[in-house]
């Protein structure tokens, strides 16, 4: 049996493998629903105006400011036929555009020859390792509420990554540059505070300083409208303050969370997914830098545990308790950049023929097409249960009205309520409705 693969083959089977996360994200967008804190804000739209929306977010809750306007925005258009496919396609599709116009810059900037085609796929592949490395990705990259201020915080993340790689800087970058880190600035702290650290240090570096200048006082800015709005001191007096012991422990558990719990669904899953990466490095003819993998491993593993480290203090000192996964986006994003670039720069150091090395990307594409047949599966039944769940109580007179559990939502954010009437999730569910009766999540089988 010829296991060998040409340069051709390689790049059909890295194209379908990208492909077949594009239908993975097809599909669970097809079947997304509302969740928890979306029927919130759809109560909030019924009953009130989009300047009371966000005067209570700001002055209440707490001050993201930039997150905020487009979730109570876009929220109004809820009623749109198929609202939320439509929205998790148009953030995905502008992520991928981010994602072009990195490699692009990189592409110019090292002088690497990539071709149109290998950008437009090998962007998809960046997309895939990113979606694998995201914690719980359900609630960051699906869930309406939250993908407003973690995904599109990411999203301006990488349109403001690009502007360092470009060897000219004009009018319309500096723009991008400072739409991105004004929106990350009064969005998501984690990774507000990374951004300063690493334009403190170029500047230190001296390298990129007028735009560096600029992206800092930017978000710095951003920030403290962030930080010290009326929400965010008043949701500061009511989260509890720990102990230092306790700040360290829930710190540690939350690193070893971070890092173990749910390896095998994501940076497992993106080693593999990432291959295409070492493979595109050895397309390269020139050595791009001295390259030590055994070095390389250990200053990258070094970045990551200091970043999650950090990312995961911050939140638990913030919060007085265990961080969410989604805050953890920040140290994702960064081990996400770290994995492609180390095994581009492997692939480049190595330059072997190809050989047998084709055979990841084939496994790559028989496991992704049973994870869309699974999940396809999955997102179906949880989909149809939610549908007729809304049916059922829209249609029921008895109060409370009695709901049956929902199955698994796989990668959709599941909208469950509890037995507890008073919940604030049977509250929301109830108020996003627009129904006085109660509802409760039965207990009969």
């Amino acid at each position: 049996m010829n296991l060998n693969f040409s340069k051709d083959k390689i790049n059909n089977l890295v194209l379908l493998q990208a492909l077949l996360f594009l239908v993975f994200l097809l599909i669970t967008f097809f079947f997304n629903r509302f969740a928890v804190d979306d029927y919130y804000f759809i109560g909030e739209v019924n009953s009130k105006s989009f300047t009371q929306i966000y005067n209570d977010l700001y002055f209440k809750w707490h001050g993201r400011w930039t997150s905020n306007f487009l979730l109570a925005f876009f929220i109004q258009f809820y009623k749109v036929p198929f609202f939320l496919m439509l929205y998790n396609i148009v953030t995905v599709g502008l992520i991928y555009l981010g994602i072009t116009k990195l490699l692009k810059s990189i592409n110019n900037c090292y002088t690497l020859n990539f071709t149109k085609k290998s950008i437009l796929t090998y962007s998809i592949v960046s997309l895939s390792v990113l979606f694998f490395c995201t914690i719980s990705a359900n609630d960051t990259w699906v869930w309406y509420t939250s993908s407003i201020v973690y995904l599109w915080s990411t999203m301006a993340f990488i349109y403001g990554l690009s502007i360092f790689f470009l060897k000219k800087v004009n009018w319309l970058n500096y723009i991008v540059l400072g739409v991105s880190v004004i929106y990350i600035g009064g969005s998501n702290e984690p990774l507000t505070l990374l951004i300063i650290l690493s334009l403190l240090f170029l500047l230190l570096k001296k390298k990129k300083k007028t735009i560096s200048i600029v992206g800092l006082v930017l978000i710095s800015t951003s920030f403290s409208i962030n930080y010290f709005s009326p929400g965010t001191l008043n949701r500061d007096t009511i989260t509890p303050n720990l102990a230092f012991i306790d700040l360290i422990l829930y710190t540690g558990y939350s690193c070893v969370k971070f890092f173990f719990f749910s390896i095998h669904k994501t940076f497992i899953p993106a080693l593999f997914i990432a291959f295409p990466f070492y493979l595109l490095g050895k397309k390269v003819d020139n050595t791009l830098t001295l390259f030590n993998p055994i070095k390389e491993l250990i200053y990258s593993t070094l970045i990551i545990i200091g970043t999650v480290v950090f990312n995961q203090l911050i939140v638990v000192y913030a919060l007085g308790g265990l961080s969410p996964d989604r805050s953890s986006i920040a140290s994702s994003i960064l081990i996400a950049i770290l994995i492609i670039r180390y095994l581009f720069l492997l692939g480049n150091h190595h330059k072997e023929k190809y050989n047998k090395l084709g055979l990841v990307v084939s496994l790559n594409i028989v496991g992704l097409v049973i994870f869309n047949l699974y999940h396809a599966k999955v997102h179906y039944q949880y989909a149809q249960s939610i549908d007729e769940r809304i049916e059922h109580i829209l249609h029921t007179k008895s109060d409370p009205i009695k709901v049956k559990p929902l199955p698994e939502s796989g990668y959709i954010y599941s909208a469950e309520i509890t037995t507890d009437v008073g919940n604030y999730k049977n509250m929301h569910l109830k108020k996003g409705l627009g129904i006085d009766k109660d509802i409760i999540l039965s207990t009969d089988h």
